[in-house]
């Protein structure tokens, strides 16, 4: 008795011989969706629209309802403060986004000191005094402090008059001024407000009593981001971190505007990304990687992992949530919340066979908690191949492919959804959509080598749950969609005039309608030593199959854009009965 059982489908394992892969591995498998044992076409990407500024532009973003691009590689993050406001790095100096409008994300201080001038008389204890003051923009942003004032010895009933004020720098929407006076007590001497006035060059007059001052100056030690500020990664209670070469940068809590220098943390190596990961930061270089842990800047320390595992390429970190992912020269490599560090692909990819995808090129981002990695590589004899692995890099290691190539990738949180922007194009399309009706998917089993020849007479090829409504909805706007095209295409030229078009444009008999997709469809091939032995379409009912043909190797693909449960083949029909 010889049985062929296939269930529980699982994706390529391409290192391992296609004779010593497990039962439910392939050896090619496209377009298909691995999540409940079954075989499930992933959807057709669904076109969202154009959103990419021109067709070379490298990153992609949806902010509310609104896409935005970059010619260059950004780093987006939403903002702590309020959810209008959007930050940004890599193309130029920091920026903030608001309500459609762009800002430097800097808010220069004040260029020049104050002059206190004193007048009248006083009697009494003496006071030293010094004063500075602020800039504050619109969205309650406050700069550093300009350097101090010159020293005074007031005594009450003497008069300060403040001048030097200097307008602020326009296009970051400052519009006040605060004024801070120093006052000296048993802990130091600080600065504290006394006044906010709308911004002007005009003189201000000190008449403050002694112990009304406010709240202390917060900004002393406030810098503005530096101008070549990159990685620009959102982390919890507020922070939000950058790097410059090996310098890692933490920003004021709850102030993005802000970076203090003291905050800075410098690695051994150049930096290459960053992304939080729980209440960690995983800092990745070109050499080996770091986490910082702390609740805020100050408390920030750094821990280098006893791992030489450089990253070679920022476009390939993905944040998948349980684990940050990157590529290296030797596989993909996972940093998980723990603090453990390895190589995800070693059971996928040798060397040399990961290095084929050029990962230092790779395009990556997530999609159902899966790595999905966009190569675009031309190999030795100049052939370039292009397409997408999606790599399950929990225990069970698999892969599986498909046809969609991108230059540009987005993940949104909101749904759960990836977003690509096709290779050359303006368009932007939801990778799987929900919304999209069922691809084509193709699998094909590892090499089932018997003891002796034999030759198998019956198989059945069971499907799975029946379509969704959805799903169904789907289907019938894809093809509602088609007619809508083919009417217009009827109406115009239809090229079918003796040598209307040039040769080879078309199939024999073909033409420019475009065909109506088949649903329901189902071809199975069984292979025999490496040869088609025959093929089979018929579903949940046992199909015989031809006799006269023995062989020790068997392999079954199969095409469908239907969900498949089992495929089961055996020698004779009684014994395929038997093994259900």
């Amino acid at each position: 008795m010889a049985v062929i059982k296939l269930s529980a489908f699982s994706g390529e394992k391409p290192i391992l011989n296609a004779r010593l892969l497990p039962d439910t591995a392939a050896t090619e498998a496209f377009n298909v969706r691995l999540t409940d044992g079954a075989l499930t076409p992933i959807n057709k990407a669904v076109y969202i629209g154009v959103g990419a500024g021109a067709a070379n532009h490298k990153t992609i973003y949806r902010h509310g309802g609104t896409w935005l691009s970059w010619s260059g590689l950004v780093d987006v993050a939403p903002g702590p403060v309020a959810q209008d406001r959007l930050y940004y790095t890599g193309d130029g100096a920091p920026k903030m986004l608001v309500g459609g409008t762009e800002y430097d994300l800097a808010v220069a201080k004040p260029a020049a000191a104050l002059t206190a001038t004193m007048g009248g008389t006083g009697s009494g204890d003496v006071q030293s005094r010094t004063y500075s003051y602020t800039y504050v923009t619109s969205f309650g942003e406050e700069s550093a402090p300009c350097t101090a004032s010159n020293i005074i010895d007031w005594q009450p009933g003497k008069t300060v008059t403040l001048s030097g004020f200097a307008l602020p720098p326009s296009g970051r929407d400052i519009t006040t001024q605060r004024i801070y006076r120093s006052q000296t007590g048993s802990a130091g001497t600080y600065f504290y407000l006394i006044a906010e006035r709308a911004v002007s060059s005009g003189n201000f007059s000190d008449t403050v009593p002694v112990d009304a001052f406010l709240e202390p100056l917060p900004s002393m030690d406030w810098n503005t981001p530096p101008s070549n500020l990159k990685g620009l990664c959102a982390m919890p209670n507020g922070m939000m971190a950058g790097f410059v070469g090996k310098d890692v940068y933490f920003c004021e809590p709850w102030r993005p505007h802000a970076w203090p220098e003291k905050y800075v943390l410098t690695c051994d190596t150049d930096v290459v990304g960053l992304r939080a990961i729980g209440p960690y930061l995983v800092v990745m270089t070109k050499g080996q990687p770091y986490i910082f842990a702390g609740a805020t800047p100050d408390t920030m320390r750094q821990d280098k992992l006893e791992a030489n595992f450089a990253c070679i390429n920022e476009r390939s970190i993905v944040d998948l949530g349980f684990a940050i992912c990157y590529a290296t020269n030797e596989g993909l490599v996972a940093v998980r919340a723990d603090g453990s560090i390895g190589i995800v692909t070693e059971q996928l990819f040798n060397r040399d066979t990961w290095l084929t995808f050029e990962p230092d090129k790779i395009i990556a981002a997530q999609s159902n908690g899966n790595y999905v990695m966009f190569y675009n590589t031309t190999d030795t004899e100049g052939v370039v191949r292009r397409g997408a692995m999606m790599i399950n890099i929990n225990a069970a290691q698999f892969l599986v492919r498909s046809s969609e190539a991108a230059d540009a990738v987005f993940f949104c949180a909101e749904d759960a959804s990836l977003y690509f922007k096709r290779i050359g194009s303006t368009s932007i399309f939801q990778f799987d959509s929900p919304d999209g009706s069922p691809d084509e998917l193709f699998w094909r089993s590892k090499e089932f080598w018997l003891t002796a020849p034999v030759n198998f007479g019956a198989v059945l090829i069971d499907l799975g749950r029946a379509r969704s409504g959805e799903s169904m909805v789907n289907i019938e706007d894809e093809i509602e969609a088609i007619r809508e095209e083919n009417a217009l295409l009827f109406a115009g030229d239809l090229l079918g005039a003796l040598n209307d078009a040039e040769l080879n444009v078309f199939e024999m008999n073909g033409d420019v309608l475009l065909p109506y997709p088949r649903y329901e469809s189902v071809m199975a091939n069984i292979y025999a030593d490496g040869e088609l032995f025959h093929s089979v379409s018929a579903v949940n009912r046992i199909a015989r199959l031809p006799g006269g043909k023995t062989a020790r190797k068997w392999e079954i693909s199969v095409s469908a854009n239907v969900q498949i449960g089992q495929i089961t083949m055996a020698t004779t029909i009684e014994e395929l009965r038997n093994t259900l």
